[in-house]
């Protein structure tokens, strides 16, 4: 008989719950249809997850973690590449590649991207956005430090990370073909590209 404490039911629950909060959004999700659907009791939910917002965590967080380690890791590389620049004239404008890896992690965690931008309390969406936004606007400091001669206009920098953010977020809710998402993304990214440098990056 399987035991309902075992990590196959924690998974089990998990899935069950994105189908769950998907067709019914994060507000009118019934955990007890969750459990019905895994096959499980109510007790078994509670074994793992203290409450609905934290068993929809549990869906949204890993992938979310992984997002945000490669938009770190391109920071980080665009700093070492800029430390090698005296002009933006030598700047890689071409961030295609950046993009399909971007867009690629986001379709193989497709529903659990979707559950964020879809399916979630509107707090919760605005959240995680802000927080992305953060990460984007703090990549700028260390990125013009690393150049001599420019700085950077807070304000602009502000808005073309929401812009950024926006161009994606439209992209993945309303192309489901990945193929077509890279294709559309990689383009709209360079475009961007060139309105970080001319908008927010200022000579001295």
């Amino acid at each position: 008989m399987k035991r309902e404490n075992d990590q196959g039911t924690r998974e089990l629950l998990i899935e069950s719950a994105k189908k769950e909060f998907l067709e019914k959004g994060y507000n009118k999700a019934s955990l007890r249809s969750i459990c019905a659907d895994a096959g499980v009791t109510t007790g078994a939910l509670y074994f793992f997850f203290e409450n609905k917002a934290d068993l929809f965590s549990a869906i949204v967080d890993p992938p979310l973690n992984g997002l945000k380690k490669i938009l770190t890791e391109h920071f980080r590389e665009d700093v070492e590449n800029m430390k090698a620049l005296d002009t933006l004239e030598g700047l890689d404008m071409d961030h295609s590649e950046i993009s399909d890896r971007i867009v690629g992690y986001i379709y193989d965690n497709y529903d659990s991207f979707m559950l964020l931008l879809t399916a979630s309390e509107n707090t919760v969406y605005e959240n995680v956005v802000d927080e992305i936004v953060e990460m984007v606007e703090g990549s700028i400091p260390p990125m013009m430090a690393a150049m001599h001669g420019y700085t950077y206009d807070e304000y602009m920098s502000h808005w073309m990370a929401h812009i950024s953010i926006d161009a994606f977020i439209h992209v993945i809710k309303h192309e489901k073909n990945v193929k077509k998402a890279k294709q559309r993304l990689a383009g709209i990214l360079n475009y961007l590209v060139m309105g970080w440098v001319q908008l927010v990056m200022i000579k001295k």
